[in-house]
């Protein structure tokens, strides 16, 4: 079985710094598309001032589409950023879990030497 690597402290942190927004953003458009989907009356206009209200109504329905959309790409805008941030945080942590690995050979391989240096005096 495969373990996953243990997040750094810089990656719970960025997380943590960004799921306020993430999820402020996400609640905003979980109630955007509730309200768009409320289902209306199909009613067709008889006058002149029906079909004005009809189509102030269609506008007024096809604007809040449009910021919808809007909050759906700043929503996917700001998963994509807090990918990024942790894409970065997991090649440092990377980095420095090679550099520890490293140290942990050569003092390994120091420990041997002395060892057998000393079992050869």
């Amino acid at each position: 079985m495969d373990k996953k690597p243990a997040m750094g402290f810089s990656t719970l942190n960025t997380i943590l710094n960004t799921a306020p927004l993430i999820i402020q953003g996400a609640t905003r458009l979980i109630k955007l598309i509730k309200d768009r989907d409320k289902p209306e009356t199909e009613d067709i206009p008889a006058t002149v001032e029906g079909l004005k209200d009809e189509m102030l109504r269609i506008n007024k329905r096809l604007d809040e589409n449009y910021e919808s959309d809007i909050q759906q790409i700043n929503l996917i805008e700001e998963l994509a950023r807090q990918n990024e941030l942790l894409a970065t945080s997991l090649k440092k942590t990377n980095k420095q879990l090679n550099m520890i690995t490293l140290i942990a050979l050569i003092s390994l391989l120091v420990g041997i030497v002395v060892f057998l240096r000393m079992l050869n005096v």
